[in-house]
Formats: structure tokens, C-alpha cells, sequence
């Protein structure tokens, strides 16, 4: 269970929403269900179509594993070795040395000291941050949750205290009221999983957009599939959480983030430019808002395009279609059921019964009937 809010997420909350009203805060919720999503349609989303619409493959959006690690401990060990030589210090003993300094710098600093020294065998890493926490903190921010900060490094996270206590490098504190409040009352909305989704996948997103893979956003993907595993038995909108539905979510909050970053983009750069340059919140918001007034970037009025639920793999467009073209004629557990059956894997299909549908259905039916009981009745009338 959420604590309930404090008085300063209060505070923070309701000065995003007056300012929003103000419109000083033009592009805070841009993009959220009051305004438009920047892909309608359908929540089912393929590979295949991920890529149609993105241009983005899914080895691109899945995080690999970097050799940075291997890499500094290698120029760590022959650092030893050489000082083993030159002083005549047993080499256990340095290893010794260098394993309880890697604690104390853990317990003491949030690893800091080891992050510098890996950044100097890494140089590109920190861009990799940057642009990957740009995402996530313009995202949040796109879809109407307050942002409350960003750090960049350990040192930065050791200093601030939404994150000292948190065990993390780098990270964007951002806070979803409805979320929040929905959790304390056991029952979310989809609108409140999407949110959640796309803010989680933005990261990834981010990085493959700028980078062409990502290599961070291993903890993200974990986080979600934490949060949607903890949903099954609890009062939700939304189907039961598996692998396969899970997987399905994160690439559907994938596709939304990159879709916001590309569409947003000026205002994403000018987000960058500003962490880069150590900015604090208040500056990063107005970089922001600058940057989408000087290219007339506006609130969603109409998504970008449209997941259709055609053929094997789903369709994409950027034409609006036909209203029914846009109502998947399968519940989307069974047509998640199916595509899975498509890749090759095995699945026991469920059927769901939805008591308002089948309710809905029994009386059109009940009328159809009455209609051509009447009918009938006319006939025989007829007849004498």
C-alpha cells in the first residue's frame, strides 16, 4: 500500500495542475488520455509491427549486457599486479585491500567511487545516462505526472534525498496521483498501467532512438514486469499478467515512448542540453516549454497513427480508418493467446467472461427475437 500523500507531493501537485491551467505548462499532459495517445487503436503489439512503426527492432529496444564491467576490472587487476611488482606487496593483499574498499564504497558513497572510475574506461557511458534519464523525465512529464527530480551519478543521487536511500546511480523521481491513489484502493485502471508502462519503457526507448541499441534500462524492464506481476488478482481493467502479456505491455509502452520522443523531439533536446549543463528542475521544465513554443509543438488533438487488429502481426497506419476497424473483434487475452500460437509457443487459451458484454448481447438478442416473433404473429394474421 502507497503511503498517503504529504503535504509537499500535495503542494507539488497542485502547482504543476494550477500552472498547467495557467498555460504557462503547455506540453504537462500533452499526451495524456484527456488529450489523445500518440497511437490509438489496438493494445496489441507485434514485433513486427513495433518495427513498422518505429523503425526500431526489437533487438534495439532489448538491453544488452556491456563489457564495461569486465573492462575495469581488467585494468584493475593489472593495476595490482604492476603495483604487486613495483612495491613488493603481496598481491592477496591487495586484493584484499581492493574487495574492502569496493564495500566501504558501497555502503558509504552508493558506489560513486567505482562509477568514476568505470566512466573513465567509459567515456560514452554518461551520454548514455543522460540521454536515457531525458527520456523518462520528458515522458512522465508529457503524460501529467509531476516530476519531482533527476539525477545523473551516484554522487548526484548521494546529495538528494529522494534518492539517497534508494541504492541508485541515476534516476527520474516522478509522481502519478491516480496511480497512487488507485493502488490504495485496489483497483487501477488500464489508463493508469499504460502510464506507468511508457514512462518505465522510455528510457529504453531513448537510448535506441540516439544510440541505435540500448544497453541500460535492465532495471527498467524488471521494474515492470515486478509491477505487473503484483496486478493479477487485484480489481483491474486489464488481462491477466503473463510472460507473454507482459512482454506484449512493454512493447506497447515502448512504441508510445518513442512515438512522444520523436514527435516531441525539440523539446526532448532541449531537456538534454539543460541536464547536461546541470540544470535544476525548475530550468529543465522551462527548457522544455521553450523549446515547444519556439517549433509550436502543442497538446495531442489526433494520434500520430493507428494499431490495427489485422492479419498475423497487426497493421500499422497513420490514416484514421474506418470507426469499426479500430474496435479489436477479439478480447485482447485471446489475441494475445493467438499470437503466441503464431510464434511457435504453447498456450492454453482462456476464455473471459465478461458479465456487462454478455448481458448487452442477451438483449439485442431478446429483441431480435421479439421483432421476428412479431413478424410471424403478422403472417398468420395475413393468412386468415
Amino acid at each position: 500500500v502507497f503511503p498517503n500523500i504529504s503535504p509537499a507531493r500535495h503542494e507539488m501537485t497542485q502547482m504543476y495542475k494550477t500552472l498547467a491551467e495557467l498555460d504557462h505548462l503547455r506540453l504537462f499532459g500533452a499526451t495524456s488520455y484527456q488529450a489523445q495517445p500518440m497511437a490509438a487503436g489496438s493494445h496489441i503489439v507485434t514485433p513486427v509491427l513495433l518495427q513498422q512503426a518505429t523503425n526500431l527492432t526489437m533487438t534495439a529496444l532489448t538491453p544488452q549486457p556491456t563489457n564495461n564491467l569486465f573492462i575495469a576490472g581488467f585494468f584493475l587487476a593489472l593495476a595490482e599486479s604492476f603495483t604487486s611488482i613495483a612495491t613488493g606487496i603481496d598481491i592477496n593483499a591487495l586484493v584484499v585491500s581492493t574487495l574492502t574498499a569496493a564495500f566501504a564504497d558501497r555502503v558509504l558513497t552508493n558506489g560513486a567511487i567505482f562509477e568514476t572510475f568505470i566512466k573513465l574506461f567509459s567515456p560514452g557511458i554518461q551520454k548514455k545516462i543522460l540521454r536515457h534519464e531525458a527520456g523518462h523525465f520528458l515522458c512522465a512529464y508529457l503524460l501529467g505526472c509531476p516530476v519531482e527530480g533527476c539525477v545523473l551519478s551516484a554522487w548526484a543521487a548521494l546529495k538528494d534525498s529522494r534518492f539517497d536511500k534508494r541504492q541508485v546511480s541515476a534516476g527520474t523521481s516522478f509522481f502519478d496521483p491516480q496511480l497512487s491513489d488507485q493502488i490504495n484502493r485496489a483497483q487501477l485502471t488500464r489508463g493508469s498501467i499504460d502510464r506507468y508502462s511508457i514512462i518505465v519503457m522510455a528510457g529504453i526507448a531513448a537510448e535506441a532512438m540516439n544510440f541505435g541499441r540500448a544497453d541500460g534500462g535492465a532495471g527498467d524492464e524488471m521494474a515492470l514486469v515486478a509491477f505487473l506481476s503484483q496486478l493479477n488478482g487485484q480489481r483491474t481493467t486489464s488481462p491477466p499478467w503473463n510472460d507473454i502479456s507482459i512482454r506484449n505491455q512493454a512493447r506497447w509502452g515502448a512504441l508510445q515512448a518513442v512515438l512522444m520522443l520523436q514527435h516531441y523531439k525539440p523539446s526532448y533536446e532541449a531537456l538534454v542540453d539543460a541536464l547536461e549543463r546541470g540544470a535544476d528542475l525548475g530550468e529543465c521544465i522551462y527548457a522544455i516549454e521553450s523549446a515547444g513554443r519556439t517549433h509550436g509543438l502543442m497538446p495531442m488533438n489526433e494520434p500520430l497513427g493507428y494499431i490495427l487488429d489485422k492479419g498475423p502481426y497487426g497493421e500499422w497506419t497513420t490514416e484514421r480508418p474506418a470507426t469499426d476497424d479500430l474496435i479489436a473483434p477479439k478480447t485482447e487475452e485471446r489475441k494475445i493467446q493467438e499470437q503466441n500460437l503464431l510464434d511457435g509457443a504453447e498456450s492454453k487459451e482462456v476464455l473471459v467472461f465478461n458479465r456487462d458484454e454478455s448481458l448487452d448481447k442477451l438483449s439485442q438478442y431478446r429483441k431480435l427475437v421479439e421483432e421476428r416473433l412479431e413478424n410471424i404473429n403478422k403472417e398468420l394474421e395475413d393468412l386468415k
